[in-house]
């Protein structure tokens, strides 16, 4: 800084009319800056609560893929950070809307100290309700998630970390997602059994609600509308006229079991918001095959690519190990 500009600057500072008018704007800084932050954040908060359970399932599918932990970067985390930088924004208005009410505004004592507020909240609000904006924006358009098991090898391994997409995706034959289990324990023997001679009526997924929320990865073999047929002689499954796999007997029963179908069904229309998912792992796989036909609502989002290892970048073609 040149001589002159020093002299400029000092005249300038001396001046009352220049301190009252800078410290009137930053105050106004402080004032109404963090409460349009605050209001964006409850949004934020709102829309967050309205879709809570999506919300649980994501982060910890999040958390698991960076820390290998559901809890690390869990929904605790998330609404705790969300309520810790709403409330300082509140903090900061009101506290800076009482100091202003009763200080000196000319003094350059104040200016200083008010800019020094400012800057530093301004950096902790921005990290903080960058982190909540980026950590929600993740969940809710594409999440992490980390593969775990070998039901899809030899497409993915045990290990790899995928990012799925979850916004308005709709089944697509060949896709592979990912689907809460929770609700799709094995259907027994015994449960076809009773089926069969007319002694259940009741939905076999209702009894393992309680299970806990486990995320499975597999590939879509049928949706809605799609055309399925079973041959009885060569135990041939076909979607669309297409050969999908060779199952047994018991494990097509299983499919028609899922949908309150007759056990004897050969050929059936995949019903509404219904999808059927086999791993491509199909020797060693839990899929459709042990607990029949999944809601479309369970499914979290389509694996777009692999992102780790960063060997294996990319989208695999499908390798079907049977």
């Amino acid at each position: 800084m040149t001589k002159k500009e020093k002299r400029q600057l000092k005249e300038a500072i001396a001046n009352e009319e220049y301190i009252d008018q800078n410290n009137e704007l930053i105050f106004k800084k402080l004032i109404f800056n963090p409460l349009l932050r605050a209001g964006g954040l409850l949004i934020l908060l709102i829309f967050s609560l309205i879709n809570n359970e999506r919300i649980k399932r994501l982060a910890s599918l999040t958390s698991n893929a960076f820390f290998n932990s559901e809890h690390i970067l869990g929904h605790r985390t998330y609404y705790t950070i969300l309520g810790i930088t709403i409330g300082l924004c509140f903090v900061v208005s009101l506290l800076s809307l009482i100091a202003k009410s009763n200080i000196n505004l000319s003094s350059i004592k104040i200016l200083r100290n008010a800019y020094q507020i400012y800057s530093i909240y301004d950096l902790v609000i921005f990290i903080f309700s960058t982190f909540v904006c980026l950590f929600f924006i993740i969940m809710i358009l594409i999440t992490p998630c980390n593969i775990s098991g070998v039901s899809m090898h030899n497409t993915y391994e045990d290990g790899d970390r995928v990012l799925l997409w979850n916004i308005g995706y709709h089944p697509v034959d060949g896709d592979v997602i990912v689907f809460d289990s929770s609700r799709y324990a094995p259907i027994t023997n015994q449960q076809l059994y009773d089926w069969e001679t007319k002694k259940l009526h009741t939905d076999y997924t209702s009894s393992s609600t309680e299970r806990e929320s486990k995320f499975y990865i597999k590939r879509i073999v049928a949706k809605e509308k799609d055309q399925i047929h079973y041959d009885l002689e060569t135990h041939n499954l076909y979607v669309n006229d297409e050969f999908v796999e060779n199952i047994t007997i018991f494990e097509m029963s299983r499919i028609l079991y899922s949908l309150q179908l007759e056990l004897n069904v050969t050929n059936f229309e995949v019903p509404k918001d219904k999808v059927l998912v086999f791993g491509d792992n199909r020797g060693n796989s839990t899929d459709s095959r042990a607990f029949g036909f999944i809601d479309e609502s369970e499914i979290i989002g389509k694996v777009l690519f692999r992102f780790y290892p960063f060997t294996k970048i990319g989208n695999p073609s499908p390798d079907l190990n049977r």
